[in-house]
């Protein structure tokens, strides 16, 4: 069959004008009717195809076996056909197709019982699906290599603590700390006096601090053989007037201290009195990390001293290894949950019938732009941890601007804040791309920040680019609470944010200060505050140079 006389029963006619391959097949799976969309397709004769019963030679051989087995298991138990595979067109490549037939016994009009079917290209659709699948594979081959380089990372400069000869000893103040916030929150302006008048208080925080680990010098000096003998000991165990000394550390915490220093006499092995002298610095999560020097031998303090100098340097690093992974992970954990979700969407679109492809598409090229931010963080975080120097190059602060906005997106409208951006025609600046959006995210994400307790109808993030006077700047405002401590804004480890680690103000300003700009802050006369940094046109900065 074939020729549109051999059963005038059928629309012959209207066959051929839709713009699908069409075929009938008899109850033993034999093709008897093939429309002009086969020949139009595959470039084969549809007479040919059906006098020869080879049209299934068009299909891909890895194919081919997969639809027989289902149209013979579709014939036995006649179920409808669904099946894809892939169709040689008249260009010699193979495109996907979707193959439905279904049985149809009492067709109406003459037309015989036989088994009706079409044939949908979807090959957009399979491919799409791949380059989803390949870029999610991709995605977790690079977080698993980045969260091994970070793992090694952290192992490397954690053994700095464990070699170290400076005795090191770090405590997890959370508990306290919660304790601690609190009282702020009640109206508590002297720690001192307060505890004072609530000794019992004063008792449940020391008894609420744990000991989290110790070096060997740190056990070494105290006379005890392990490092665990240490950590195990109830704090309250460790040191002469134990409540005076973490009442210092306590007021750390409470006022926003960085760091504190001064002499303890530390409980050794046996009962053993090791005078020290001790510095506390505040490290991510409520972690304090103390540095110990044993000045029992008095004749020995100065040199000590001196050669405490470097190790205390090592510590400094030492100390900061915690915040700093904290900020890592900071900085990568919105890139990362974006690309999740835009993979999870993507696939979701694609999968929908009929597939959405538009949107297919958009994910997919948002989940690229966000690998490529996680691929140059990481880059940059291995230039800074190693030493390395990014050179610099000429820098559109109107693209980085429109770029944070496209990568907040989510984030703004999570939040319900509404942004809005005026860019105006500015001259380059000389600078590092990654470095100078990562100071407009986390600008734009504290702005997003201070305004989850301003009423919905009122969050608007206004963000501005323009050149001033050789100058570049950029403006990002908020109608949030404003900055209520303005002259700790810029220092390191001071936050307002319960899960604040204090860093991102301090990285943004140091670095538009190593390209040679300016960053300010302060409060809006309407309500809000006002972040403000300005960058040397790069004319001007060469000039300068």
């Amino acid at each position: 069959m074939g020729a549109p006389t051999a059963d005038p029963s059928l629309p012959w006619q209207f066959a051929d004008v839709v713009p699908h391959l069409l075929f009938r097949a008899d109850l033993d799976g034999r093709v008897d009717f093939l429309n002009r969309w086969y020949t139009e397709l595959t470039g084969h004769d549809r007479a040919a195809a059906l006098r020869d019963r080879n049209w299934t030679d068009r299909l891909h051989p890895d194919d081919l076996p997969r639809f027989e087995a289902a149209f013979a298991e579709a014939r036995a138990t006649n179920r409808r056909l669904q099946v894809r595979a892939r169709l040689r067109y008249a260009d010699g490549l193979h495109r996907w197709m979707l193959i439905v037939a279904e049985r149809k016994q009492d067709a109406g009009g003459g037309m015989p019982d036989a088994w009706y079917g079409c044939c949908s290209e979807i090959d957009s659709e399979m491919r799409a699906q791949e380059e989803v699948r390949d870029l999610a594979a991709t995605l977790e081959a690079r977080v698993e290599q980045q969260t091994a380089a970070l793992a090694r990372e952290e192992a490397r400069y954690a053994s700095l603590f464990a070699v170290s000869r400076i005795a090191f000893a770090e405590q997890d103040f959370a508990a306290p700390a919660r304790v601690l916030n609190q009282l702020k929150r009640d109206g508590v302006t002297d720690l001192a006096a307060h505890m004072a008048q609530h000794p019992d208080l004063l008792a449940h925080c020391v008894a609420s601090v744990e000991n989290v680990s110790v070096n060997e010098a740190c056990a070494r000096m105290l006379g005890f053989m392990g490092v665990d003998s240490v950590v195990d000991r109830p704090v309250e165990d460790t040191a002469e007037d134990i409540e005076a000394v973490l009442l210092r550390q306590f007021e750390m915490i409470f006022y926003g201290w960085d760091n504190v220093e001064g002499r303890v006499v530390l409980i050794g092995e046996g009962g053993r009195r090791v005078p020290t002298f001790y510095t506390v610095t505040r490290l991510a999560d409520e972690r304090q990390l103390s540095s110990l020097i044993d000045v029992s031998s008095q004749e020995k303090i100065e040199e000590m001293r001196a050669a405490a100098q470097a190790e205390l340097a090592r510590a400094n690093r030492v100390a900061t290894v915690g915040a700093m992974s904290a900020s890592i992970a900071h900085e990568l954990n919105q890139p990362i949950a974006a690309m999740r979700m835009d993979a999870t969407t993507g696939l979701r679109w694609l999968q929908r019938e009929p597939p959405n492809i538009a949107a297919g598409i958009k994910s997919l090229e948002r989940l690229n732009d966000a690998i490529e931010r996680v691929a140059g963080i990481i880059a940059h975080t291995r230039d800074q941890i190693s030493g390395g120097a990014r050179e610099w190059a000429p820098v559109d602060l109107t693209a980085i601007a429109r770029q944070s906005r496209d990568l907040l997106a989510r984030e703004l409208r999570a939040a319900g804040v509404s942004l809005a951006l005026d860019c105006y025609p500015v001259p380059p600046v000389l600078g590092d791309a990654i470095d100078l959006q990562q100071v407009c995210i986390n600008l734009m994400n504290n702005a997003i920040d201070a305004m989850r307790a301003t009423h919905p109808a009122k969050r608007l993030l206004a963000m501005e680019v323009r050149a001033v006077e050789g100058s570049v700047r950029v403006s990002i405002a908020d109608r949030g609470s404003g900055i209520a401590d303005p002259d700790k804004l810029f220092q390191p480890f001071f936050t307002t944010k319960a899960n604040g680690v204090g860093l991102g103000l301090q990285i943004c300003l140091s670095t538009i200060q190593r390209f040679g700009g300016t960053l300010t802050a302060a409060n809006r006369p309407e309500g809000g505050a006002v972040f403000v940094f300005t960058m040397p046109m790069a004319g001007v900065e060469e000039a300068a140079q």
